[in-house]
Parts: structure tokens; sequence; C-alpha cells
């Protein structure tokens, strides 16, 4: 540990120098907030600021425009290990996931650990993710192999309490439109088919059925077409369905089947027919791995937090970082920037931007490089994570995505 503990003290010095480069990074992807995939200006300052500190930078990883890979290699034989960064903001609300922090917490992991690599086993990847909210950006660089060779990957999310894991629902959602006959609603309804009564008879479905799910499960649905016209019968009308559960066993299995039949019954019951398409690829239901929780308490406590301990029953939103822990070890931390706000509020869009969202910067970046550090030094510690994925795995009866 006394290796470990000095590597830990030339990391925190590292951010001490790059302190004020760090914070106006976070404070510029604060200002010009880019939705899912169109994440053009912060993916480049991203990109340019670490290729500018040694690191060799792939863009458009996965034939993903505002994807890359950053990397710093090390002394031959250490493991690869990688640091997420998210950055796209929510339609309407910008940063208020604080996605800016996420992303230079791991920029800043890099630019902490890049001077010390030389000395280093092992490969740093700092890897940019683009399409969290929604767009399932880290689902698709696994599908296109961009995590083939990493063999432990980490992010922190910011959150209003400092805890090791975010107990995520598995999701999924659907675009739903049905097509009618349009015609004039006084003079010749008989003639129509109308599709809005389709989407109201699919929503009367999903009420009826929340009664008798799972307490995890979860159904939202807005309408997103409503009809053209009120004296014209809707030719067209469409709703967007989220479903999320505990796990994508219950999810898959039972949720989407009788979804699924709601969604084809209403057309039966108005002959409507029925466009049905997924919307995006499913996120999965985030891993437990004591072993790198534990290790990220202890840095949690060194940066002088005080560490909740979660309910692992206890589900919150849904990320595709769930798939990625899926399909090797993974972390996804939480750092406090408020006492009280949850994320997808304004009141979280101003913490990202506040002296406490600065300082977790700092923090996250030190917990990372260091937790990074550790699995690269420490050999134990990587024993353990692949032994207690493996054992996941094994339980949950998945292979690797």
């Amino acid at each position: 540990m006394d290796n470990l503990t000095a590597v830990q003290e030339r990391i925190d010095a590292a951010l001490d120098r790059e302190a004020n480069a760090l914070l106006e990074l976070s404070h510029t992807i604060h200002a010009n907030p880019e939705i899912r995939f169109e994440e053009v200006k912060a993916s480049a300052w991203l990109a340019d600021a670490l290729e500018a500190r040694g690191f060799e930078v792939e863009r458009g990883v996965a034939e993903l425009p505002t994807a890359f890979r950053a990397v710093k290699r090390g002394l031959p034989g250490g493991p690869t290990v990688a640091v997420l960064c998210e950055y796209d903001a929510l339609p309407g609300l910008g940063h208020a996931c604080g996605h800016n922090v996420i992303a230079t917490m791991g920029a800043g992991a890099g630019f902490a650990l890049a001077p010390l690599m030389r000395e280093i086993p092992g490969t740093l990847v700092v890897m940019g993710t683009p399409a969290e909210e929604g767009g399932g950006g880290k689902v698709i660089m696994l599908e296109r192999g961009a995590f083939d060779d990493v063999d432990a990957a980490m992010m922190i999310h910011p959150f209003h309490v400092n805890q090791a894991n975010m107990p995520t629902l598995a999701s999924t959602k659907w675009q739903v439109t049905y097509h009618g006959v349009p015609a004039h609603a006084a003079m010749a309804p008989h003639l129509g088919v109308n599709a809005l009564d389709a989407v109201r008879l699919a929503m009367a479905g999903i009420d009826a059925m929340r009664q008798q799910l799972r307490q995890d499960s979860r159904l939202h649905t807005i309408i997103t077409h409503g009809g053209d016209a009120a004296n014209i019968i809707p030719e067209r009308a469409s709703m967007l369905t989220v479903a999320r559960a505990a796990d994508a066993g219950y999810l898959f299995d039972v949720l989407v089947p009788r979804l699924t039949a709601i969604f084809e019954g209403a057309a039966l019951m108005t002959g409507a027919r029925l466009e049905l398409s997924d919307s995006s690829r499913p996120y999965l239901e985030m891993a437990i791995n004591g072993p790198l929780e534990a290790a990220f308490e202890r840095h949690v406590a060194r940066r002088g937090r005080p560490v909740v301990q979660y309910d692992p029953e206890e589900r919150t939103g849904s990320t595709d970082m769930g798939n990625v822990s899926q399909a090797m070890p993974g972390l996804h931390g939480m750092l406090a920037i408020h006492d009280s706000a949850l994320p997808h509020t304004e009141a979280f869009r101003e913490a990202a931007l506040s002296p406490r969202g600065d300082s977790t910067v700092l923090d996250g970046a030190s917990i990372l490089a260091g937790l990074a550090a550790e699995l690269f030094l420490d050999g134990e510690l990587l024993a353990a994570a692949r032994e207690a994925f493996t054992a996941h795995r094994a339980s949950s009866g998945r292979s690797r995505v």
C-alpha cells in the first residue's frame, strides 16, 4: 500500500495543477448543452484536451461520430482499465443530469494518471460514450467492439449522496403508431377508423396491467401525436411507451409480451393498423461488484466524504452503464453535488455548475484515478473483481455482451 499511497499523492498533486483547466472544461460543456448523438462540441473538447496530454485519441469510434477512445499505454503486462465519460444533455433542461460533471471527472482521471503511466503496468482508456439519455451509446459501442480489450470499466455519476452503486432498472421502449382512416367527424364518422381511439385503448390496457405487476415495475407513456383537427377522425396517432423492471428477465419474459398483446389488442378493437418499433436498444440493470464498490468507498472516504450504504432492492433510473457492467467488471459510483435535488430537475442542473459541483469534479477525478491505479498495481483487487463478475454472470445466466 505504500506504493499506492505514493501514487495517490502524485495523482492529487497533478489534479491540483489541472484544476483550473478541468473546471473550465466542465463549465464550458454545461454552457453548451447538446442532446444525444449531437455532442459535437463536448466530444471534441474532451478529445482535444486528452490528446494534448499525450493520449492517442481515436474519434468516431464504433461508427458514432461523437464517441472517442483516448489511450495512454503504460508498462507492458498490466490490465486495460476504462474510465467512461458521458456528456449528452437533456432536451429542454440542458445538463440537468450533471453529465458535464461526469465527463470532466473521467477526463480529470486521465489528466492525473497520464504522467504516471510510464511507470505503471497496463493501459488506461478514457472513453467518450455519447447518448446515455435514451440513445444507448454504450450499448452500441459494446456491440461494435469498443470494449473488447477492456478488463474493467468505471464511471461516477453526480447524485445527492455518496454511494458505491446506483441500483437501476432494466429498460426498453417502443414508438407505437396506429394508422386509421380519416373521415369528416360530423358528416360521416362511420366511414372513419379512429387511430386515436387505439392509443386511448392501449393506454387503458397499460393502466389495467399495472395492477398485476411486481412492485419494481415501471410503465411510462406519452401521446406523441393525437390527430390533426378535432373535426377529422384521426388518421394517425402515436405514443411513446417505456417499460422498466428490476431485472431484464422479468422485463423481457413478462412485461414485453404483455405490452405487445395490449398494443395488438387495441388495433383489433378499433380496426387500426399497428406499427410497432423499438426506439432504442434495451438497457440492462446494474450488476453489483463488491470488490470494486469496497475500493470506491475507500477512495471516497480518503477525500473526506461520508459514504451512504445503498439498498440493493431500491431501484432508481436506468442507464446503459448497466449493459457494460453485465459484460465486464464495472462500477457506477455516485457522488453528491446537492443535499436533496434529484437528476432531471432545474435544481440539479444548477448544482452541476455550483462550487459543490466543482469540488465533485475534482474529488471524482481523484477517486477514479486512484481506483484505476489500484487496479493496475494490485493484482488481487482485479482478480477479486473478475471473480465477483464471473459469479454474477453465472447466477444471472448471462454471457459477455
